[in-house]
Parts: C-alpha cells; sequence; structure tokens
C-alpha cells in the first residue's frame, strides 16, 4: 500500500507532530508498505524543496514546503507529487496551531482536498480549539468557535474516509459535530536504544517531568502529596526535570528547592539527545504529567514514559468539557489520579514500573488496519 503523509513540518526533534509523523510512516516502511511525507507549512525552511530524511533504518523521502511560498505555488508542488506517487491514501496529521499563530486554518487549505479525489483519505487530529473547557473566558470561546469553524470547514473538504484521534475527549466533541472518530494511541517519540539495568534505590524515589510546564500546571498540592507518600513509605524524594521545559517549568523546579529544602531536590537536566532522554527515562521510578486527565491521551510526554515502562501520576483533574461532560477512562494501567493515591498506597502504585517496551509498532498495526477495514467495507458496500 502506498501512503503519503502530510503535515505542517518535518524539521526533526523541533516539531513534535512530524517526528511522530516520521515514525510512523518508518513503521509502515517496515511492514513492506511505501511511503512519502509532505510538510506543507514549515518554517524551519526559507524555501521549498525535496529532501531524504533518515530514520532509525530506512530512509525517507520528504517535501518540505515553506510560509514563504503561495498556497497555490504549494498546492501545484504536493498536486505534481501526488500524480507520480500515486498513493493509495492521503493521511493528514492535523494541528491548526501549525498552520496559523492562532490557530486559524487558511481558508486556501479547503482547496487540498481536491488531493483526495479517487483516492482514500485519513486524518488524525492531534488539536481541536480552545473553548472546550469549564471556566474558558468569553474571548477563548468566541476564538474557539472561528478556530472551530475553519477546522470543520478544512474537514469537509478532505472528506476522510478514517478520522483518528488522540483522546476520548475530543473524540466525544467530534461526534457532536457531526464527524465519527476513533482513538488512536499517541506513541512515544523517543526511542528504546537500549535496556538500562536498574539499580535497587530502597531509600529513594526519582520522580520525572519530561517536557514543557505550562503554567496551568499547579506544583501545590501535587508535591506535598508526593512528599507525603514518599515519607510514608521511608524514603526521600528527587525530581529531575528533563527537555525543554520553558521559563515556568526552570522557575517551578527552583522554587521546589526553595520551598522544601532537603525534603525535595529538584534538578533541570535540560535538552538530551534521544538516547539519553531514554536513559534518563529508565531511571527514573515514576513520571509526572502535566496535561490534565480529560486530554492526558494527546501527551507525547506521557506516551514516551508509558513506552519506557513508567507509572505516570496525572496531578491534574481540573479540565471538564463546557457542555455534556464525559467520564474519561485511563489510556493505559500504568497512568494513575494523584487524587486516587493516598500516602500510604503511593508505594504500592509506583512499584509497577515495567520493562520499556515500544508500543509503535503494535500502533502502527493498528493504524494499518483501520484504513485496510475501512477500505474492504467500502468495496463490499460498493
Amino acid at each position: 500500500m502506498k501512503l503519503l503523509f502530510l503535515c505542517t513540518s518535518l524539521e526533526p526533534g523541533r516539531d513534535g507532530v512530524g517526528d511522530y509523523v516520521r515514525l510512523l510512516a518508518e513503521a509502515c516502511v517496515e511492514n513492506g508498505h511505501d511511503c512519502q511525507l509532505v510538510a506543507v507549512n514549515d518554517e524551519h525552511i526559507a524555501r521549498g524543496g525535496i529532501e531524504q530524511q533518515r530514520g532509525r533504518s530506512v530512509d525517507l523521502r520528504c517535501m518540505r514546503l515553506s510560509p514563504s511560498e503561495r498556497w497555490d505555488e504549494r498546492f501545484a508542488a504536493v498536486q505534481s507529487l501526488v500524480h507520480a506517487f500515486n498513493p493509495d491514501w492521503l493521511s493528514w496529521n492535523i494541528v491548526p496551531y501549525g498552520f496559523h499563530p492562532k490557530g486559524l486554518i487558511p481558508p486556501e487549505l479547503a482547496g487540498f482536498g481536491r488531493l483526495g479525489r479517487d483516492r482514500s483519505v485519513h486524518v488524525m487530529l492531534h488539536e481541536l480549539w480552545i473553548g472546550l473547557s469549564r471556566g474558558e473566558p468569553l474571548k477563548n470561546i468566541a476564538w474557539g468557535a472561528l478556530q472551530k469553524r475553519r477546522l470543520m470547514h478544512f474537514l469537509r473538504a478532505l472528506n476522510p474516509t478514517v478520522t483518528h484521534t488522540s483522546n476520548a475527549t475530543y473524540e466525544a466533541v467530534l461526534a457532536r459535530e457531526g464527524c465519527h472518530s476513533q482513538v488512536l494511541p499517541l506513541f512515544g517519540n523517543i526511542s528504546i536504544t537500549e535496556i538500562v539495568p536498574q539499580v535497587p534505590r530502597p531509600g529513594e524515589w526519582i520522580g520525572g517531568i519530561f517536557g514543557t510546564v505550562h503554567p496551568q500546571f499547579p506544583p501545590v498540592p501535587c508535591f506535598d502529596v508526593l512528599l507525603e507518600g514518599a515519607k510514608a513509605s521511608g524514603r526521600r524524594l528527587r525530581m529531575l526535570g528533563i527537555g525543554r521545559m520553558g521559563t515556568y517549568g526552570e522557575q517551578m523546579f527552583a522554587a521546589l528547592n526553595e520551598e522544601y529544602g532537603e525534603d525535595l531536590q529538584a534538578t533541570v537536566v535540560g535538552e538530551k539527545t534521544p538516547a539519553e532522554v531514554s536513559r534518563l527515562l529508565q531511571t527514573l521510578d515514576f513520571g509526572i504529567a502535566t496535561h490534565p486527565w480529560a486530554l492526558i491521551g494527546k501527551s507525547g510526554a506521557v506516551a514516551a514514559m508509558i513506552d519506557h515502562g513508567l507509572p505516570v501520576v496525572v496531578p491534574r483533574d481540573d479540565w471538564e468539557l463546557r457542555t455534556r461532560p464525559i467520564e474519561v477512562p485511563s489510556i493505559d494501567k500504568l497512568v494513575f489520579k494523584l487524587s486516587e493515591m493516598p500516602p500510604e498506597l503511593m508505594a504500592g502504585r509506583l512499584a509497577r514500573k515495567s520493562t520499556p517496551s515500544a508500543r509503535l509498532p503494535g500502533i502502527a498495526y493498528a493504524f494499518i488496519e483501520s484504513l485496510v477495514s475501512s477500505a474492504a467495507s467500502l468495496q463490499y458496500n460498493a
């Protein structure tokens, strides 16, 4: 099967969705499929062109198009590629903010729907629009309505055969807009290059946060509860900040050292190579998610922690749909709400760390199966 993956950027290590697309395409190639990639709005380049990007085991042919080029020029370039490659499926991975700094998908993009004529179209929606949760200011609700209008217009133009998203909350929101979707779990973008031998640390817990920490993440009561659990099990608590944590995250870690003193040692290790990140994740006893429970499925950092066998503590349960809230199930047996972990039971929950195991092959298989079964269903109905 021939697959053409489309996203906004393919700058390695600088665009999470681009990294996701590259890894998924590589897994599909390893399973015998022919894949090429397109970035339609890549702000990391000045002019568009074709390049080969090296994955873990294969080279992938990539077309990268720059925002400096007019949309009609970019459409013509992608149309030429589609005619030459003749894919069975176009697979769009959509993040509205990848097209516009305010999350407004350009109306011109609807013309790209013509690329899907006489072939099947898949869409993976990594983000929707703002203003969905309770307590949002009216400005966000109004702006989100405009974002929604642009996104739904684009989806109608694409007319996808299969639509995926990463979490049950977005699945419910899309259903209310008349768009049937299914949850396709995220896999981690950090490959497991080696298994690090585990060294017992009976008197210590090492937790970690991976990636950017936004101001919505409250350090209290999260670290108070974790410290209670550590003391209840006779352990000291250490925290590592891994990756680009952002200004707020770095300031929060500095404040933790001042606030808790010897009770909690917080260290920002910063950006590392993927192999180094993998080794660091394996040294942790648990991870802390910064996304709220309702949206935990859209966190690439949490996906990486699960791949690395880490129990993941979710402190935030403060996000709920503004209309008709839903019960959001856990995305994995390793993921827990902090509110459901009393200090005396915390040691048992955090002892569930398992051997690292990449979920990418299984998720890639599920992705391909969803396309194949959809195509078979269409042929049967015809």
